[in-house]
């Protein structure tokens, strides 16, 4: 398959250099397009005319030679982990100003293997694939390995959720997103209301995750669980809910977040073993509403904010119980289990066990 290389002319405009190219899906850094010039630039005048757009590749903003300017920025190479882009989206940040657009292409994981499933027979490819995940997914995450994998700039493969987890961590809010089969690009802004990375650390990428949630009182306690996301989607949530809306059982709709190794150990709810540890600590009980974040509380009305803040979240929620289908229908489930506790803790929670214990054994309930 060919492709057209494109690279910066002195003026800083884009100008094509022609040249067949095959796009080595080993190799990330071989930084060779699969969207076209043209295309690139209808969807960029979408935003902004196409004089005001100044195009850059990642070298030269590693070296340090963007200075600040009026002007929207294109980076016009394939931005990967291994240039690491919270280093690129921090210098961008400081570069341009909340009025202009910063955009840039990408690869991701999702990208990637769509073009192994494309390049390879069936067959080939479910024997081929456990040993590119395992190389290009899972080992990069082994601590001891990161580092290792930075040094040797190791190709490591960035999931879509990443990505845009990253870009609103360095304080940018995402416009639009285009994606084809092998190359995604991204619109974006300055968000002057909110950056994250100026008061929270790094997001972690271990096997073990911790979330922030709201147990008695407002109370905030340490939530563990196994990773079931891909590393920086905590701070993908607003986009997500403004983007696709909440599905049946209060989740959100195509939530990308979720790795596919994650589903199935939600289905099985084995990313909630290390919340045993909560369990022993106290902070939550073993019957009780699911500790949630402070974004998802905020989308409850008043009086179930108000009842939910009197008692402590549990490990076994009642919607395994009820079984609801709705947001709405989910907040009524939590309520009326929340008003029977008030009256009969003991009684309420041994019928509520007895009913999810049958729901999860006879009736196939399960998480997602």
């Amino acid at each position: 398959m060919s492709y057209n290389q494109y690279s910066l002319s002195d003026e800083g405009s884009l100008s094509p250099a022609y040249h067949d190219a095959q796009l080595d899906i080993i190799n990330i850094n071989s930084k060779v397009p699969e969207i076209s010039s043209t295309k690139i630039q209808e969807y960029l005048t979408k935003f902004s005319p196409r004089d005001s757009w100044k195009f850059i590749q990642v070298n030269s903003i590693k070296e340090g030679r963007t200075s600040h300017n009026s002007k929207d920025i294109f980076i016009d190479d394939i931005v990967v982990k291994t240039d690491d882009p919270n280093f690129i989206f921090n210098y961008i940040r400081e570069t341009i100003s909340t009025e202009n657009y910063f955009a840039f292409r990408t690869a991701t994981a999702e990208n990637l293997k769509t073009k192994l499933q494309d390049t390879y027979s069936p067959f080939l490819y479910s024997v081929y694939y456990p040993f590119y995940f395992l190389l290009r997914r899972l080992i990069p995450k082994l601590k001891g390995f990161r580092k290792i994998c930075r040094l040797l700039e190791f190709p490591v493969d960035m999931s879509k959720a990443e990505i845009i987890g990253r870009l609103i961590y360095k304080g940018f809010k995402i416009i639009d997103l285009l994606e084809t089969n092998y190359e995604t690009i991204l619109i974006t802004q300055v968000n002057p209301s909110d950056n994250p990375s100026a008061s929270k650390p790094i997001a972690s990428e271990g096997f073990i995750f911790t979330m922030n949630r709201l147990g008695k009182n407002g109370k905030n306690i340490v939530v563990y669980k196994l990773r079931t996301m891909h590393p920086y989607a905590e701070y993908v949530l607003d986009y997500l809910h403004k983007a696709h809306g909440l599905d049946i059982g209060g989740k959100f709709k195509n939530d990308f977040r979720i790795s596919t190794t994650g589903r199935t150990l939600r289905k099985y709810w084995i990313d909630e073993i290390p919340m045993l540890y909560n369990l022993l600590k106290g902070d939550i009980k073993l019957v009780g509403v699911r500790p949630i974040s402070a974004y998802y509380f905020c989308l409850y009305p008043a009086e179930a904010q108000a009842i939910r803040h009197k008692f402590k979240p549990g490990l076994l929620p009642p919607f395994y119980a009820d079984m609801p289908g709705t947001f709405d229908e989910i907040v009524q489930s939590e309520m009326n289990y929340l008003h029977q506790y008030e009256k009969a803790p003991f009684k309420t929670d041994v019928k509520y066990l007895l009913k999810i214990a049958t729901n999860i054994l006879f009736k196939n309930a399960r998480s997602k």
